[in-house]
C-alpha cells in the first residue's frame, strides 16, 4: 500500500478513519470524467455496481448465489434486516453499544426480543456454554422461537470480538433451530475471516475497514434471507416498504440500486475492494494482527494504561481500546498537539477510553509513529496494572 499524504497519516479515529491512498486520485478521476453527473440507471454506472459486487465476492469469499444489497449505512442495514425477516421475535447476543442498537431497533419495530447480554468488554458465551443453571445460551436465544439471531462480531464501542470459529458455531446452531443469522461486520471485514456462507446477512459501512468517506452501507444477503422476506411480503406483512429486502434484491439482480445512491462511494468501494483482493484477506489479516501485537507490546511498557478487554483471544485487532488511569482526555489532547487524532470512549466510556483504529489503511509505519507519540504523552496518571 502506498503512503498516505498528510493529513491522513496521523488519523487513528475508529470511523470515519484515515482515507485509503486510492481515494484522492479516484475522486479526481471521477470529477474529470463527469462520472458524478452520470445517471444511476446508465450502463456506465451499472458497470461500476457490477464491478463493486465482483470485487467484494473475490475479497470476502461471497458465494455466487448471495446478493450484494446497497443501503445508506450499517444502522439502516439493521433496520432493513429486522423489518424484512422477523415477523414476531429476534434473538440478540449483546456485548456493547452497537449490538445493543441492533436489539433496540427490533424493539422499536415492535418485535419481541430475547437477549443474552454480557458486560461491555467481556466475551459472549459459546452456544454450548451454560449461562444460568441448566439453560444454555443457544437454548435461551433460539429455543423460544427467535426467527433471527443477530450479533456484532467486532464491537467498535469497546474493542471486544467474537472469533470467527465461535461465530460459525453460533451460526450452525441458529440454522439448526430454523433461524436466520445476521452479523454486524462493520469493524470486522475485510480482515476477519468470517465466512459469508455461514451467515444470512453480513453487513458493514465503508468508513472503517475500507478507509472511505461515510455514506454507504452494504448487506451481503443469502438466498434464504431474500426468500424469507419475499414470503412474508406475499403473506401481507410489511417488510420495509420501498427499501424492503425483496425490492433491494430485484435491483441488485439488474446491477442497480433501489434509489439514487452514493454513486461516488460505490466507485471508490470497487477500487479499494479490488486492491484489497489483490493483497488477499489472509495477508490483510496478518498485517492487522502484527500491528495489534506491536501496539499492545509497547503499551505494556507504559504506566497507567492497559487493555480494556483483558482476554487477548477476544480482543479486537481493528479497534484497540485502552483504559487510562485519570481519564483519556489529557492523552487525547497531547496526541492532538502532536498532530495525531485517535478516538475517545464511546457512550458511557467517554472520558475513560482511548480507541485506536487499526484497519488496513493504518500502516505499520503509521502505527510506529503513533506509539512514539503515545510514549511522549506519558507518564500517565496512576500506576500500571
Amino acid at each position: 500500500m502506498s503512503r498516505l499524504a498528510d493529513p491522513y497519516r496521523r488519523i487513528f479515529t475508529p470511523g470515519p478513519t484515515a482515507l485509503h491512498p486510492l481515494v484522492q486520485g479516484e475522486i479526481q478521476g471521477a470529477l474529470a470524467e463527469g462520472f458524478v453527473s452520470e445517471s444511476h440507471r446508465s450502463p456506465r454506472f451499472r458497470t461500476e455496481v457490477e464491478g463493486m459486487v465482483e470485487a467484494l465476492r473475490a475479497l470476502l469469499g461471497v458465494p455466487d448465489d448471495y446478493r450484494i444489497l446497497v443501503v445508506g449505512s450499517a444502522t439502516e442495514a439493521m433496520e432493513r434486516i429486522v423489518a424484512g425477516v422477523v415477523r414476531e421475535q429476534s434473538g440478540h447476543l449483546v456485548n456493547g453499544a452497537f449490538a445493543r442498537r441492533f436489539r433496540d431497533i427490533s424493539v422499536n419495530l415492535d418485535r419481541r426480543v430475547e437477549t443474552v447480554e454480557v458486560a461491555d468488554g467481556e466475551a459472549v458465551p459459546g452456544p454450548d456454554e451454560i449461562v444460568a443453571e441448566s439453560t444454555s445460551a443457544s437454548g435461551r436465544l433460539l429455543g423460544s422461537g427467535a426467527e433471527l439471531l443477530a450479533f456484532t462480531q467486532n464491537e467498535t464501542s469497546t474493542g471486544v470480538r467474537i472469533p470467527p470459529d465461535q461465530l460459525h458455531a453460533w451460526a450452525r446452531r441458529a440454522r439448526e433451530a430454523g433461524a436466520l443469522v445476521a452479523v454486524d461486520l462493520v469493524s470486522g471485514w475485510p480482515t476477519e475471516a468470517v465466512d459469508p456462507a455461514w451467515i444470512d446477512a453480513g453487513f458493514f459501512s465503508v468508513q472503517k475497514g475500507f478507509g472511505l468517506p461515510a455514506g454507504l452501507g452494504i448487506i451481503v444477503a443469502s438466498p434464504a434471507l431474500v426468500e424469507r422476506a419475499t414470503r412474508l411480503q406475499e403473506e401481507g406483512h410489511s417488510v420495509g416498504g420501498y427499501m424492503g429486502i425483496p425490492q433491494l434484491a430485484v435491483a441488485a439482480d439488474r446491477h442497480e440500486t433501489r434509489v439514487t445512491p452514493n454513486m461516488l462511494a460505490i466507485r471508490l468501494l470497487r477500487r479499494v475492494a479490488e486492491a484489497y483482493a489483490r493483497e488477499g484477506q489472509a495477508a490483510l489479516a496478518r498485517q492487522t494482527d502484527a500491528k495489534a501485537r506491536t501496539f499492545w507490546d509497547q503499551v505494556a511498557g507504559l504506566q497507567g494504561i492497559r487493555p480494556f478487554v483483558t482476554d487477548p483471544e477476544v480482543r479486537s485487532r481493528t479497534i484497540l481500546v485502552a483504559e487510562i488511569d485519570g481519564g483519556s482526555g489529557p492523552v487525547l489532547e497531547r496526541l492532538q498537539a502532536q498532530g495525531f487524532r485517535a478516538g475517545g470512549g464511546y457512550g458511557g466510556w467517554k472520558g475513560r477510553h482511548l480507541r485506536v483504529a487499526n484497519f488496513p489503511v493504518q500502516t505499520p509505519e503509521m502505527m510506529g509513529e503513533l506509539l512514539e507519540a503515545l510514549a511522549r504523552t506519558g507518564p500517565f496518571a496512576g500506576k500500571g496494572k
